[in-house]
């Protein structure tokens, strides 16, 4: 039998510094853009979304490139 879920503690996560460059339209829809920032003091990276509906993943795509930067 599995014991309890492990407990999740506030210093488990951390804060990072995630940018998002973004083209509107005049009508300020979102159109395209790029999501990036430094990782750890090191080099920024940035992934570019072609479709409003691509943003959630890009971001999800930046952190995973910022996990194996390490």
């Amino acid at each position: 039998m599995p014991g309890p879920p492990p407990v999740e503690r506030l210093s488990d996560r951390q804060y990072v510094v995630l940018l998002i460059r973004a083209l509107v339209d005049p009508e300020d829809r979102l159109l395209s853009g790029e999501v990036g920032g430094p990782v750890d003091a090191g080099p920024e990276r940035w992934v570019r979304f072609r479709e409003p509906a691509d943003l959630a993943d890009a971001v999800q795509r930046w952190l995973s490139d910022r996990g194996s930067a390490r």
